[in-house]
């Protein structure tokens, strides 16, 4: 099964040509599609998305085995899968219709650390979890128009303020998602005004203790010791909130750190290792390719040649 390879159009991941019925794209910045029909891909290696995909469910169901563990996505669902996630299989039916965002990393991020109203449960879970919320019709018809927005603008190349338009789509996209969770959720209210669960305390506390931390403490231990409760109560809330395990969220998280100290010139590698507290820079080093698929010095160059084309009169 081969993905898209459509003249002016960008690649969709794990959609093939011939399920997508719309599409439209900013090269390496954001990608919205509509796709119907079945589809079954088997990987020969784990595949890990470049972009952060968001997926909208409108019928039909989606299966993935995703980080070795299998998943069953069914109608009226929002799947949220971030970069970090190794895809093995996809498969849906002859019924299955939806809507689906692939964002580059960075504009989420951008969103997080420079217009964000949400709690950090919410974005700890768009970082780090599988999404597979259900929702009522009425908020999937929310969710299917703002991707259908996106979709129409996307396809005006013409217009000269098109990254923020979408961005800005992105935003809304995002924070209908959260409105939705947290009505859901929180009795009407956002989640800072409403109360939660014991285990949602837990991943509250959790996702400030490893904001605060990752850079030097990585045993799970040391944050349930910091928490009052054992390590394996912990794990369990974490899997359970998240549906991945609280190893593959530190790694993931301390990834995002290093990718982060990359984009800073003036830092030397051997000095980004020492920062996050690694032996040695062969240690950092191993630990970095082996979640992203390149070296640190690989993807210094890689984002300095994306910068330089970004910026072609400097």
């Amino acid at each position: 099964m081969s993905e898209i390879k459509q003249k002016g159009s960008k690649p969709a991941v794990l959609f093939g040509s011939k399920n997508v019925t719309r599409a439209g794209y900013i090269e390496d910045y954001i990608f919205a599609c509509e796709i119907k029909g079945e589809d079954h891909i088997v990987y020969n290696k784990p595949r890990r998305p470049k972009y952060h995909l968001v997926i909208i469910i409108l019928s039909g169901t989606m299966e993935l085995i995703v980080n070795g563990e299998k998943f069953r996505f069914t109608k009226n669902t929002y799947v949220n899968l971030p970069t970090w996630a190794d895809i093995y299989e996809i498969g849906y039916g002859k019924d299955f219709h939806a809507m689906a965002t692939a964002t580059d990393k960075s504009v989420v991020e951008d969103i997080f650390q420079n217009r964000n109203p949400f709690p950090p449960d919410f974005k700890f879970t768009i970082d780090h979890g599988i999404g597979g919320e259900i929702m009522n019709k009425k908020d999937i018809d929310t969710l299917h128009k703002d991707i259908s927005n996106m979709i129409d603008s996307l396809s005006n190349r013409d217009h000269h303020f098109a990254e923020e338009i979408n961005y800005a789509y992105f935003y809304i996209l995002l924070t209908d998602m959260a409105d939705m969770v947290w009505r859901k959720y929180g009795k009407g209210l956002p989640s800072h005004h409403s109360e939660m669960t014991h285990s949602d305390s837990i991943l509250k506390e959790f996702a400030d203790l490893l904001n605060k931390n990752i850079m030097e403490h990585t045993d799970v231990g040391y944050y349930a010791e910091q928490l009052c409760i054992s390590k394996q109560y912990l794990s369990l809330i974490i899997k359970e909130k998240t549906r991945v395990t609280i190893g593959t969220i530190i790694a993931s998280m301390r990834i995002e750190v290093a990718s982060r100290l990359l984009r800073e010139p003036e830092l030397t590698i051997q000095q980004i290792a020492e920062k996050m507290s690694f032996s040695d820079q062969s240690s950092f080093g191993k630990f970095f390719k082996k979640h992203t698929g390149v070296s640190p010095l690989k993807y210094r160059q890689t984002l300095k040649k994306t910068l330089l084309t970004l910026r072609p009169g400097e």
